[in-house]
This record gives C-alpha cells, structure tokens and sequence, in this order.
C-alpha cells in the first residue's frame, strides 16, 4: 500500500458522539459517552439493552427529499456523510474529471433493516405481493451506488463486507485503485446500522455484553469481559493521489503511509489467540512506512472490551514496540461508539482529526492495553500535542486484523 503519495483532503462523520465532524470531535474531546440504553427498538427480552445509536439524524438536513425518500436509512447515512467529505475537501466535481473519481464503501451487513422488512413482506403476502420498493436495498452495494448517483460520480464503484474489518477493506481497495491509476481521487467509507433484527441475532450468538442498566454508560466504567456493545455509523474520507497538480488540494488531514491486512488462526467467532499475525501486520506497515516505531505519537485500538481481543492486541504492540508500548497514548475508541463493521475507518479519521489539530483526544497509558481489569478506566487529559504520525489497528471474528500507518502532512 502506499506505493504513491495518497493525501486525505476531507472527512465525514456521523455517529453516536454526534452529527458531523465537528461535534464528534468536540464531544470525543470532552470524553462524552455514546453507549446507553437503547431508544430504537425494545430490549428487554435481551442479554443487554445498550448500544450506542445515532441521535438526531435528518436526512432533509443534507439533501432533498426527492433524492432520499426511497432510499433505506443505511443510504441516507452514506450519502449524509459522503457530502459533508466532499465539502470538507474541496472537491469540484464536473463532466471534465467525474469519470476519474471512485466510490469504495465497507458494510458488514447493509442495510438489515431494509432486508428484514422484505423478507417479513415476502412471508406475509409471497412472492407476488412482497414489497418491490424494499427489494433495491436489500443489496449491501446499494449505500455505495447511491453515494456515486447523488454526486453523479462514475469512476470505480465497489463495496466491501468484510465484518469487523470492512471500512479497512474498503480503505485497501481505494489506495490500490489510485496506485493502479484507475482514478485521482477515491471516495472512501463505511457505512452501518443498529437494527432490531441486527441485535437480535447478536444476542442469539451470545456476541452482546449481558449488562442492563438505565442511564448512559460511562467510558471510564466500560466492561470487559465476553461480548461487545454494538454501534453504528457512518465515516467517509475523500482520498487524493498527491502526485496529480489536478488542482490546489486546500485542506490536507494528512498522508497515508502503509496499509497491512493480515490474518491468523482462530477458531469460529472467535478472535486470534496470542496476536502474532497482528504482530506481523503491525510490523509490516511500519516498515512499509519507512518509520521507526518510536515515531508513533498515538496507537488508534481495536480494543472493543472482549477480553480475548484485547489480550492479543496488548501481546502483539509488546513484540512490535518492546517495553515502551506502555507509554504510547492510546485511544480505545470503541468504548465511546460501540463496535461495528466499518468502525476501523472512524479509528482512522479520528487519528487523522488528532494529527491535523496537534490535539491529544482523552488516551490510556500503562501496562493493560485500556486500564486494570475491574478498575475505572483512567483517561488521560486532552492536551495540545504535535503528533507526527499514528497508528490505527482493526481487528475481527475469525483472526483478521489491520494496521494502518498515517503521518501529519510535511510543511
């Protein structure tokens, strides 16, 4: 990855911390929790009632209802988050450079609940009678489609279901496409939803953390254990070859140096024991990055509060980094917004958000990869930091994770 210079000149947000980037940001900085019980959809008859849900969210608020009065909820989010990238960097889209410009989404399930209504309608009335309109988004490719289709984009088009690791998958495959100059610009995201059926096969899994409680769960109370509390969200970021003078790139986050996805052994639903294949990805990508691991100014988690994640993640950064692991800020940004497939991309927007501002967000530090099990976690105070480069690490069921090496752009 990274064989060219790739910049990243916009970036999209909406999640359980807020509606756009900007309050995300300023509620990430304040160590607001985004997991509480959830409002969607009943929960009682769960092993939890937590998640972390999108709030407020107004499709009219980003486009006109003529465009997002068929669309499901999923596409909405995608295409919400794909303006806000797009302004954010600058982009002037016209007939001259539209055919140069790609759409790469990630999803771990599409659109669920889209699906499930079909399928409900499919049951109630058959085949002849099933509810045609839900069919289109029943495809996970429909939130990519529909992104290209409101900004009329017609480079690449491709989308990426690859679990827990999709907004990395999705991430990969923009790069190669800007490597192999089949475009100059790639629009990059991931894109998912909390539903009531999503939840429901969770639970049936036994994949949600079992806590019940009335108020909003404070992250530095975040259990770990078995189980993970489940999020959404949506992250788009717009990538651009730095080699092109195509036009002034105005606002630079900042430049992606290496991008390794590796896979180890593990057993079904489960993550890989001892983290020696995330060891060698982590590993790769610095070398790849041609940087020295002392050089990482912030470690972006995988760390979702399952144990045998987060035991793996602490072995593999002790191989890589030695004993100074301890001391490298590290942010586990899945305690603030849940887990969810393409929730690796938003781990590596808001490494991106911390090298363009010099702004440390709220890190851990110490011996445990996220604080002493059983104990409050400690989050150290956000301070003003120039950070030179960092590092956001994914991982997922069945032994896949990622390492992705991003730097602060050179004046």
């Amino acid at each position: 990855m990274a064989k060219i210079p790739v910049n990243i000149t916009g970036i999209g947000m909406l999640n359980a911390l807020g509606i756009g980037r900007s309050t995300y940001w300023h509620q990430l900085l304040k160590a607001t929790p985004g997991i509480a019980p959830i409002q969607g959809f009943d929960t009682d008859k769960y092993a939890s009632n937590l998640g972390a849900e999108i709030q407020g969210f107004k499709a009219k608020d980003f486009m006109s209802p003529r465009f997002y009065r068929r669309l499901s909820r999923l596409s909405r989010l995608a295409v919400a988050v794909s303006i806000e990238a797009i302004k954010d960097s600058g982009l002037e889209i016209s007939d001259q450079n539209r055919h140069r410009i790609g759409v790469v989404f990630g999803t771990a399930f599409g659109s669920t609940n889209q699906t499930d209504a079909f399928f409900v309608s499919l049951l109630d009335y058959g085949p002849q009678a099933a509810e045609p309109i839900l069919f289109p988004d029943t495809v996970p490719n429909a939130p990519t489609s529909h992104v290209a289709m409101y900004h009329r984009l017609q480079g690449p088009n491709s989308t990426f279901c690859q679990n827990h690791l999709s907004g990395e998958c999705a991430l990969a495959y923009g790069l190669s496409l800007l490597e192999q100059d089949q475009a100059d610009v790639v629009v990059v995201g991931g894109v998912d939803e909390l539903s009531s059926i999503l939840f429901h096969s969770l639970d049936s899994v036994r994949a949600l953390k079992p806590i019940h409680q009335q108020r909003p769960l404070q992250t530095s109370q975040f259990p770990t254990g078995k189980g993970f509390i489940p999020g959404e969200g949506a992250t788009c970021i717009v990538l651009e070859r730095a080699d092109l003078p195509t036009r002034q790139q105005r606002n630079i986050y900042g430049s992606v140096l290496s991008l390794q996805l590796t896979s180890g052994v593990s057993n079904q639903g489960h993550y890989e024991v001892g983290g020696k294949a995330m060891a060698e990805g982590l590993r790769a990508a610095l070398k790849e990055a041609k940087i020295e691991a002392k050089e990482i100014g912030i470690i972006g988690l995988a760390a979702n509060g399952v144990d045998e994640l987060e035991r793996g993640e602490a072995l593999a950064l002790e191989e890589v980094f030695g004993p100074q692991w301890h001391q490298i800020p590290r942010l586990p940004l899945r305690y603030f917004v849940g887990e969810f497939g393409s929730g690796g991309l938003l781990t590596a927007a808001t490494i991106l958000l911390s090298l363009a501002e010099g702004t440390m967000p709220p890190t851990v530090q110490g011996p445990e990869l996220t604080g002493p099990a059983g104990k409050p976690q400690r989050f150290a105070p956000v301070k003003k930091e120039a950070i030179v480069a960092g590092m956001a690490i994914g991982s997922t069921f069945g032994g896949g994770s990622a390492c992705l090496v991003v730097a602060k752009q050179q004046e």
